[in-house]
């Protein structure tokens, strides 16, 4: 519930910015570990909070009651309604949230909103009212993950390219490792959130999650050992194919498995949501609210792109029109300079496109991601 100021009885309210508790009433400022929640059983394993339910994506969010929103922080729809009065189980620690929500939006603009494709629309949506700060549910755990791999890769025989296939096992220990553990967001949306840094967490005391939502665990000891063997295993891969002297290594096929100690730390690491429609489709951009690291991809329009491209494309060709009437009329004197510049700009716009390319199909996927609809079909349901 609510803590209230010493003072004047005003709601009290953490500021990333002081890593303290303010009072909007009479400015006073306390730290959280020296504020006494009257209500609160310090002996309990578990602590009092609000739940809202969104009707829309049936999105749960606990908050105390100094915060209250009109839409759903995930989904972004005005459908989020008061439920109950719940019991849930505290966590061994948190990291704070570091990061204010003015230097979230911040992050957030520069990272998109100055790129021509970007509708600029959302440049008014992107302001202090459609952003919430929530804490989400994190297992730290300590295993030892073993894995066997079937590689391929390929090597140059003379003039020729041959793919060869290697064989790779191993077992490590890992230490520290973090585990969503909110089926809300999916594994590949957690880890491009990382890092977060464990030498800034506190003791749990509910005071820092006054003026914030925050999520708890739905997962098992079976869901946890499933997203850890996961995790482990894009940690493992990604190692293990440095070990191949080839080009284009990839895995073939791999067996894995993890035996996670029983020691699990349950915690709470903060995340801002910047939630909005954009042709009445839902989007949400996510920001690390320890570092600042923004997650996500913002809608563009489609016929600005085309435009650019077309508009690349004839510059490129009228540069190439250029050259080749030099050819022709200085082919003695100037022949050499010609060609060399006319092999650099196909080499160049070939590498362009190819970057582009590549580029596009990078956005698709992080759009799909950003896209919250698709972030729900992962709800109740984990990678693995």
């Amino acid at each position: 519930m609510a803590v209230l100021c010493s003072n004047c009885a005003g709601k009290l309210i953490f500021n990333p910015a002081t890593q303290r508790l303010e009072c909007a009433t009479c400015g006073s400022s306390f730290r959280p570990e020296d504020v006494e929640d009257k209500n609160a059983d310090l002996h309990s394993k578990y602590y009092d909070t609000r739940v809202y339910v969104c009707s829309h994506c049936g999105a749960e969010v606990i908050t105390s009651d100094t915060e209250a929103s009109s839409f759903c922080v995930y989904c972004g729809n005005p459908a989020i309604v008061f439920d109950r009065i719940s019991k849930e189980y505290k966590p061994d620690g948190l990291i704070p949230f570091q990061v204010t929500k003015e230097e979230a939006i911040k992050n957030i603009k520069t990272r998109f909103l100055k790129n021509p494709i970007i509708p600029k629309e959302i440049m008014g949506k992107c302001v202090p009212e459609n952003i919430r700060g929530i804490y989400v549910p994190y297992w730290i755990i300590n295993a030892d993950y073993t894995e066997a791999d079937y590689l391929s890769g390929k090597v140059k025989r003379g003039k020729h390219t041959e793919t060869r296939y290697y064989s790779r096992a191993g077992e490590i220990a890992v230490k520290n490792v973090p585990i969503d553990g909110s089926n809300i967001l999916n594994d590949d949306i957690s880890r491009k959130l990382e890092p977060f840094y464990l030498e800034d967490s506190k003791t749990f005391d509910e005071d820092y999650l006054n003026g914030f939502y925050s999520n708890t665990s739905d997962m098992n000891y079976f869901d946890l050992k499933k997203s850890a063997a996961y995790r482990c295993h894009k940690m493992y891969a990604d190692e293990i194919v440095k070990t191949v002297k080839a080009k284009d290594v990839k895995i073939v096929d791999s067996i894995y498995w993890v035996d996670v100690h029983d020691d699990p730390i349950y915690m709470m690491f903060p995340v801002w949501f910047f939630t909005f429609k954009y042709e009445d489709k839902p989007y949400t951009i996510l920001v690390n609210g320890q570092s600042g690291k923004v997650v996500g991809t913002m809608p563009w329009q489609k016929k600005r792109v085309v435009a650019i491209t077309l508009a690349t494309f004839i510059l490129v060709m009228a540069l190439i029109a250029v050259i080749i009437t030099g050819l022709i009329q200085n082919w003695l004197l100037l022949s050499s300079i010609f060609v060399y510049a006319l092999a650099g700009i196909t080499v160049l716009g070939s590498y362009s496109f190819t970057r582009g390319f590549v580029g596009l199909k990078r956005i698709h996927k992080n759009l799909r991601l950003t896209q919250s609809e698709d972030i729900f079909k992962f709800v109740k349901k984990r990678q693995g």
